[in-house]
Parts: C-alpha cells; structure tokens; sequence
C-alpha cells in the first residue's frame, strides 16, 4: 500500500501520515508542543522529525483574525529564538501567530483560548473539589465550583461560565461590549471601574463603551447592573474600524436649535476680534458661549444667530455645545435621566453644579424629579451639573494635568472628605482628581481642574500664566488686583515680565460662569435688579467696598446679589436669604 503523505504549508517537505506513533518516547506536536497520542504526519527528512497533528494539519490556518488584535490579521509563523507570547507572556518554542507591523504575537492555546467573544464550548464542572485557581475572566481568586474548558484553557467561577457579548446599563448613553485585556482597543490607562469605583487591575474580561472610549466596568457590574444584554447582535461597528477613527460627517452649515428661536449659522473661519472701547486692549475672546459660559476664541468654531444683523440677538455657541443630547444618564446620578436646559428656571438662569459645587449659568443638565431625589446640594435649586462638568465626568475619568508628574483619576468622596485640594486648599467638595500614589498625596478639586491655563488683564498687554508654585516660601506675597495677601502653597497667575501676580478668583472672577450685570425682573421688589458679586475687602476701610444690608432679611448681601440701583437696595438670592 502506498503511503499516505500530503504538503502542509507548514513544513517545507512532504509529511507522511502515521495512524498512531511507533516511538517507545513520547513525541510532540511540533506545531502546537502538545503531545501526539493519536494519528499525525510525520517529515522522514528531517532530524529531529517534525511532527504535526492530523488535527491541527485539519484545522490550523496560515492566517487568522483574532480579537485580541483586531488591526492586523496574524499570520503563522515557524519557531525562531526569542518569540514571546503577548498573552501568557511565556516564550514560544514553537509556532506562533504573528503580525509583523505591530511585533504582536500569540502562541497557538493563547490564540484558541481566545478564539471567541462568547465563550460556547460546554464546561467541565469540579464540584466538591478544593482547589484553588484564579477566575480568567474577573480576575478573582476561587477554591470551589471550579468551570473548567480545555479547549479554551479557561478555569472560572460559575458566575463568570458565560458572559454577553453587549449589555447596557441604565446609566449610560451607549452599549457596552466585552472586551478582553489583550485586545488593542482594551482601556489600559483606565484602572478604575466606572460603575463601583473600584480598581480594575485584575480584570482580564471587561465591559467597554467603543463609543465614548472612557467608560468601563467589570464585567460583574456590567451584568448586575444591565437592563438589556445581548450575546447574538453584532452593531455594524463591530467589524469594521473604530466610530471614532471613521470620517465624520461635516457639520450643517445652519441649524434649529431647541435653545433659541431664531436659526443659528456657523462660523469655521479664522474670527476678527474686536478692539476693546476702553483701552484699544486686544483679546483672542470674541464672545462668550451661551451654553458652557466659557470663552469664544479665535480660533474656535461655533454658532451664532443667524439674525444678528437684523435683530441684534447677541446668541452664541461653540460647536460641541451645540451638539450635546438633550436627554442623558449619568453615572454620578443613576436614579434618574437628566434633561439639558438652555436656562434653569431661577430669576437670573442661576444653577449651582453639583460636581463642582459653583454658580454657573447657562445649560445644565437637570433632574426633574424633584419630590423623589433626595440628591440635592440645596433643595430648592435641584441637581444640576454644568457642561463642562458633564464632559468631565464622561470623558475624563483620568487626566494628565502639568501640575502633577503622574496621572490623576476621578473619584467621588461624598460627606466629609479628608482630601485638601493642591490648588486652593479646599476640602470641602463632592468630585476630585486624586493621585493614586499614597505617597504623593496630591488632590486636586473640580474647578482647579477648570481653570484655563493662561488668563488675560483688561489692564496688562501680556498673558498671565496659571502658576503652580513659588520660588521663595518665607516671603510675603500679595496680589496685584485685591492688594491681599496670597498663600504661597496656592496657585496664583503670573507674568514674568511685569512681576504681576494675582488670585486666580480676582482676574477670573468668582464666579466666571455667571455673566454679572444682567438685568432681571424680581417679584419681591418694584423695580428691576441687576446681578452683581459683592465681597469684603481685604483693605481695612476700604471706601471702595459697598455692602449693604438685605431688603428682606436685613443680613449684609454678600456674593451674588441682586442690586437695585435706584432704591441703592440689596436682596439675597433665593436659597441664601432666612427670610425666605
């Protein structure tokens, strides 16, 4: 009878099929290193013999796509000294799969192991056994109910034996996809569980926003907290390239937007920027955005009233403000969803946020369920957050701030927190971004985070520089604009040239999300009130300070204030008066 033989790819010569070994020894695939104990095809020419399972000479291909690399197919390639896998992170004796543009690699169990998202394959269960293992999928240690797959090489609680390939939490805007740790778009640099706030170090299978890349949640969390889980349903995003790598549709040049009545036009160009009335000073802010109240500046692009011209409707937009959903869960508030508003219903569009703890203007995201949330700052204001907080918390779980040499994560401390803010001294706040270093012990409140990087004097010609620290601690140190003392530990701004230093309160205000000077029509009083900022000086009998008493209550207004300048009277804001 003649020989069987065949020509693999993998082999460079003809290999001879043995229905089972003759060898006294026991021999190994020299494809897989697993040993043959069952038909194979053996190469005669070769010394020592090359080996290859009928099995794996069936089934293994010259190509796979794999979801731990998903950029690049990976090819098999022969064994060369100093292959490693980048799974087990063991080196490789024998074949490996391999991309050659990223140098990844994958030994052929790792590359089974992970074959599928969904594990399928039925488990073998070890009841009544101790033995101690460590969950591939959590993470977590185990000693009874052991779920073992030899085909994947997977050892898992019961809990873990089967995961969905989707789930959404309530929560959150987006569905979230489980995603294994050595695939290239696993969150790496996020080490916290966006659901419990716990680390996330030991989780080798996750749940994953792809949408918002900065959500993610063990996948026990995902599961106890999913509303819809689904294994089967694929989006059309999950085979092809990332929705944000993808080319985004321009924005319209025109558009209706809930917040204003008229159609607002977009501005893309390069903005002329307008001499100011007083000192010719110039500025690269144009406007101010009615959605974040934060500077518009040259170069940004943004909305504007499309009848400006004709009506003078000063209405402003940057674009992103433009754009953000009207309807949105937020982690940091699950019981309900908030709702965007272009203006919350106090006298003057006032809000306190809740994550920053500060007076803001403009849109906010709010809950609406006033008699059953018991999540209030000030309960006749409601909970609110600002935009800018709201892509804070969505987006920047961690940052990398140039005050700090490591990387800072976000966390919730509610009720007393023994944190002292890096920047201002505070320690009396809800959100902060903490060095996980013990020993650095750097922590840094929501609005330090928030101040710009440069500011600008209606006075002085150059940019002031948001300052980290001084050179010389023992000296005493003022600020330029309140003529008060400063204490060196803070943040300050400063311009070299000029030897100019100041709070950073004093050049950007206290509150600079509130637009002062605005006029409204107050229900306790006859004539119409403006809102203004009043404070102490720290000058004694300083002639320049102006506090008066309240209208209503008879306390000093101090803070935001409404002002009547033709009675020279004063009324707290609603919340801040004991009148009320």
């Amino acid at each position: 009878m003649a020989e069987r033989q065949i020509q693999h790819f993998s082999h460079k010569h003809p290999l001879i099929f043995k229905k089972e070994q003759n060898d006294s020894g026991l021999v190994f695939c020299s494809v897989c290193e697993d040993p043959v104990l069952g038909s194979s095809y053996t190469c005669n020419q070769c010394s020592p013999a090359f080996i290859l399972h009928k099995s794996c000479a069936d089934k293994i291909t010259r190509e796979i796509d794999n979801p731990i690399h998903p950029k690049h197919p990976l090819s098999l390639q022969p064994p060369q000294n100093g292959n490693f896998c980048s799974d087990c992170n063991q080196p490789c004796s024998g074949f490996i799969y391999y991309c050659r543009v990223c140098k990844f690699g994958i030994d052929l169990k790792c590359a089974s192991k992970w074959k599928n998202y969904c594990h399928d394959h039925k488990f073998t269960v070890l009841k009544n056994r101790t033995i101690k293992f460590t969950c591939d999928v959590c993470g977590k240690n185990g000693d009874v109910d052991l779920y073992l797959c030899g085909i994947c090489q997977l050892m898992v609680h019961k809990q873990c034996s089967w995961l969905p390939l989707h789930v959404k939490i309530g929560y959150h805007n987006h569905r979230l996809k489980l995603t294994w740790s050595f695939e290239d778009t696993y969150p790496k640099n996020q080490r916290f569980c966006s659901v419990c706030n716990g680390l996330m170090d030991q989780s080798r299978a996750v749940y994953y926003c792809h949408e918002c890349r900065s959500y993610v949640a063990h996948n026990t969390c995902a599961i106890k907290n999913a509303q819809i889980t689904d294994a089967t349903k694929t989006t059309p995003d999950d085979n092809s390239k990332h929705k944000n790598n993808q080319t985004k549709s321009e924005p319209a040049a025109q558009i209706n937007h809930f917040s204003h009545q008229h159609r607002l036009t977009l501005m893309t160009d390069h903005h002329e920027v307008d001499k100011d009335k007083d000192d010719d000073h110039l500025d690269d802010r144009i406007n101010t955005c009615n959605g974040c109240m934060r500077p518009i500046t040259t170069t940004d692009a943004f909305y504007r009233c499309a009848g400006q011209e004709e009506s003078s409707c000063h209405f402003f937009l940057h674009l992103i403000c433009a754009q953000f959903d009207r309807k949105r869960h937020f982690e940091l508030h699950r019981k309900h969803e908030l709702t965007l508003l272009p203006r919350a219903p106090s006298i003057d569009g006032v809000f306190r946020c809740y994550m920053c703890n500060t007076f803001s203007q403009g849109f906010g995201y709010y809950c609406d369920n006033r008699d059953v949330c018991d999540v209030y700052i000030i309960k006749e204001e409601g909970f609110y957050l600002d935009l800018h907080c709201s892509i804070l918390w969505e987006y920047n779980k961690s940052l990398k701030h140039e005050a700090h040499h490591h990387d800072l994560y976000f966390k919730i401390k509610r009720g007393r927190s023994s944190n002292q803010c890096k920047g201002c001294g505070a320690s009396k706040h809800i959100g902060w971004f903490s060095c996980t270093i013990l020993a650095c012990n750097f922590n840094l409140c929501i609005p330090c985070v928030k101040l710009p990087l440069t500011a600008q004097h209606r006075y002085d010609d150059h940019h002031l520089k948001l300052t980290y620290s001084v050179t010389d601690m023992l000296a005493e140190h003022y600020c330029e604009i309140c003529e008060g003392p400063r204490d060196p530990k803070h943040w300050f701004y400063s311009c070299s040239d000029c030897d100019f230093h100041c709070h950073p309160h004093c050049i950007l205000g206290r509150y600079p999300q509130v637009k002062l000077g605005g006029a409204y029509k107050h229900d306790a009083h006859p004539h119409t009130v403006t809102l203004v900022y009043k404070e102490r000086s720290v000058i004694p009998s300083d002639k320049r300070e102006h506090i008066l008493d309240c209208q209503e209550c008879g306390k000093p207004c101090e803070g935001l204030v409404w002002e009547c300048s033709e009675c020279n009277a004063n009324i707290h804001r609603k919340g801040y008066c004991i009148s009320h």
